[in-house]
């Protein structure tokens, strides 16, 4: 009886050994094959056991051989893990080189790229200083603009309507604030950097100076407001996020909605249908309803976000996986077993054929097939007819020690 490879179900990881672990009984039947080869065969070298200094070599039995087969063969399967493991961590590493020096390179055509370029004046500094000091401060306004709308309807929210937030929402506000104030910050620390070196240049040019201090002083109360409205925004979203965490998320909590309380004077309904009958029609203020209605509806679909898919991005990104060998280990399993079908179908084809060959020259007089027992020099299809089938065993050091070999044909 051999051990044949198993193959393996597509639900499996990638570390999962392309053969499985035999049973007793298969360890039990390829150890009293062994010794019948042994007996049968005293040119074969023997099966030398694994040394614990508690017994002999010529005194192996059977239970002997099979504690020494199944240490063998979980060694090379733990072997055979270890490596694409470590295939695995060097493809990634060989990428992670490759990529930074890709980079590297750019970076180094870049920088030759520019000292060849014919570089400009003072004025050439001044003029693209100021295109890119103006597209980020315009910038930094949009942002602070969103982020005011945005808070201001999360205020609605929380203290009118008395709607929790999702957390991820607030994550995702705090985020934006954070970095709107980084981006302010950081304008701030680079106004400062560059005014030395434009007054600098404002004393060569008279013409300009009046045009770019005007530009620079009204960038500066620009980002003097701007941090003003930060400050204000930021303090209005602690707010929020103290009373949210005040009011708790308790799963007996009711998230219905609770409509503010009417104001003074109100009589309900008939007052609403008197207003609406005294309205007066106006299609212009109608249509920037529409508009702010569908602006808000904009915001809120881009708000939206798959909480499985930011979980499943945040545990790739950051290699949390565990190292199982990669796709090259699940390609070197699929060739071998490639390799293990073909040598078992060619071994088992070769072998039905020399035993209908022997079977023939048995009946047609040699008789010392079927007195003896017999089938050959190398097969045992006489008086074992189990082994008849089997495919040969290769004792050699190879990768497998158990794995089948084709026969010589």
């Amino acid at each position: 009886m051999s051990l044949t490879p198993v193959p393996i179900s597509p639900g499996l990881s990638t570390s999962t050994t392309l053969i499985s672990r035999p049973t007793e009984r298969q360890f039990q039947t390829m150890a009293q094959q062994i010794n019948k080869a042994k007996s049968r065969v005293p040119t074969l070298p023997p099966l030398i056991p694994q040394s614990t200094g508690t017994s002999d070599v010529g005194s192996v039995t059977s239970s002997r051989i099979v504690t020494d087969l199944k240490t063998q063969f979980d060694e090379v399967q733990n072997i055979r893990r270890d490596l694409g493991v470590m295939r695995q961590i060097y493809v990634d590493f060989t990428n992670s080189t490759k990529e930074s020096l890709a980079a590297l390179r750019t970076q180094a055509t870049a920088v030759r790229q520019v000292a060849n370029t014919k570089v400009g004046g003072a004025r050439a500094s001044i003029d693209s200083g100021k295109a890119r000091l103006d597209k980020r401060s315009q910038d930094v306004l949009t942002d602070i603009e969103d982020l005011q709308d945005t808070v201001e309807s999360l205020k609605d929210d929380v203290l009118k309507r008395h709607v929790t937030p999702k957390l991820d929402v607030m994550k995702r506000l705090r985020s934006k604030v954070d970095s709107t104030t980084k981006e302010l910050e950081d304008l701030k620390t680079h106004i400062t950097t560059i005014r030395p070196a434009w007054k600098k240049t404002w004393e060569h040019e008279l013409q300009n100076i009046v045009e770019e201090q005007q530009f620079l002083a009204h960038q500066e109360q620009l980002i003097e407001d701007l941090m003003e409205d930060n400050k204000a925004l930021v303090e209005v979203f602690g707010h929020i996020d103290k009373v949210i965490s005040i009011r708790g998320t308790g799963a007996g909590r009711s998230r219905s909605f609770r409509p503010p309380p009417p104001s003074e004077g109100h009589g309900g309904l008939s007052t609403v249908m008197l207003e609406i009958r005294g309205a007066r029609v106006d299609p212009k203020s109608r249509m920037e309803a529409i508009e702010r209605s569908q602006e808000a509806r904009r915001k809120e679909l881009m708000s939206r976000s798959d909480e499985f898919q930011a979980e499943l991005a945040g545990f790739v990104d950051g290699k949390k996986l565990r190292k199982t060998g990669g796709a090259e280990e699940v390609e070197r399993v699929r060739r071998r077993k490639d390799d293990l079908a073909f040598q078992a179908m060619f071994s088992n084809q070769a072998q039905m054929a020399l035993g209908s060959n022997a079977g023939g020259a048995g009946a047609s007089g040699a008789g010392f097939t079927s007195s003896s027992g017999f089938g050959g020099m190398g097969g045992f299809s006489g008086g074992l007819p189990g082994l008849a089938m089997a495919p040969a065993m290769d004792f050699s050091d190879s990768d497998d020690d158990m794995s089948p070999v084709a026969s010589p044909t």
